[in-house]
């Protein structure tokens, strides 16, 4: 049996700038850790030659089904279409689970595809870099299912940790932010992540984004700009281990964010994010896209039980986790090899 594990991340600053459609002209950058909730992926071989998966998660069944015919269907098209892309063709059972739901804004679309290519390419027997892994990861959800997606979310899972991901069109380079022990444990501390309760589909979003940024239309344009320059100021921040700023760099980017698309925030959402500010919470954001998922906050370790409380009778569950440093990994709990 194969246990493949790939964290989900949280983006702090520059979402939006991976895009190609910015960042081949303009240059892109992401700060973004993965942190301590799981995409997993778990493959047991069959004895007949058949692809077979369940999805826990989209509660889909893929029965077995021959490779010669496999199509993706909703819950395995990632499945598919890496097992696919990559030519695998032994029998295999899958089961695909997860510490967050889907549409969470966590990226863990990306999770998935870069535990499935991770896992899969194992079992061809190649050995790739974290690097190949997601880009292979990137073009099956990009060009394969063409779907609206950026990178970061691909290379966040891939290398773990806290990082600065910057885009150009000839490369993407992954900068480790090396914090301070005391830093590193503040941060965390001061960090709360709420799950808003209701989950999003990100495509419509982001296909709005991606048309806006196609067009170079000014009220898009300059707020991504803008939380490029963001991006690369927390880096900068975060570097010398200071962190004092961190929360106010949230907001502004929140506050720029909001100007993508009009379905980024809603009325509701913007009553939580007050109501969270007047508990003392310095600044935050919605996780991924936006339009729901995920709420992080930046508030005082001392002021988070008032803020807990009053994010829990808005409706909000209170989401603990860590960084993760190690990224995805794969386990081979029995021997299953070509």
């Amino acid at each position: 049996m194969i246990l493949g594990m790939s964290p989900v991340r949280i983006s702090f600053a520059g979402g939006g700038t991976d895009i190609p459609e910015y960042y081949e002209e303009f240059g892109g950058g992401v700060v973004a850790s993965s942190i301590s909730r799981f995409i997993y992926v778990i493959m047991t071989p069959r004895n007949d030659s058949s692809f077979h998966a369940f999805s826990s998660d989209l509660e889909t069944h893929h029965k077995p089904t021959s490779y010669d015919v496999l199509e993706p269907q909703h819950g395995t098209e990632i499945a598919v279409s890496v097992i696919k892309h990559l030519g695998y063709k032994e029998g295999a059972n899958v089961l695909i689970c997860s510490d967050v739901p889907p549409g969470s804004g966590l990226g863990a679309s990306g999770a998935l595809a870069v535990n499935l290519v991770k896992t899969i390419s194992m079992l061809n027997g190649d050995d790739w870099d974290r690097e190949k892994i997601s880009e292979t990861a990137y073009h099956i959800g990009r060009h394969v299912l063409n779907w609206p997606i950026g990178r970061q979310d691909e290379y966040a899972t891939a290398f773990g940790g806290l990082n600065y991901i910057k885009f150009t069109k000839e490369k993407v380079t992954v900068s480790p932010i090396s914090l301070s022990q005391s830093s590193l444990k503040e941060l965390q501390q001061n960090l709360a992540l709420f799950f808003v309760g209701n989950t999003r589909n990100s495509a419509a979003i982001l296909s709005t984004q991606i048309e806006r940024t196609k067009q170079r239309q000014p009220d898009v344009m300059e707020p991504l700009h803008f939380v490029k320059n963001l991006a690369e100021e927390m880096f900068e921040s975060l570097k010398k281990s200071d962190i004092a700023a961190f929360g106010e760099l949230l907001h502004k980017g929140w506050t720029a964010k909001k100007k993508f698309a009009k379905s980024v925030s809603n009325e509701n959402i913007d009553q939580m994010y007050d109501a969270a500010l007047k508990q003392g919470a310095i600044g935050g954001k919605l996780t991924g896209a936006g339009g729901g998922g995920h709420m992080l906050l930046y508030c005082e370790n001392s002021k988070q039980p008032s803020l807990i409380e009053k994010m829990e009778s808005l409706g909000l569950k209170h989401v603990k986790f860590n960084f993760n440093v190690e990224g995805q990994k794969v386990l081979n709990l029995y021997d299953f090899t070509k």
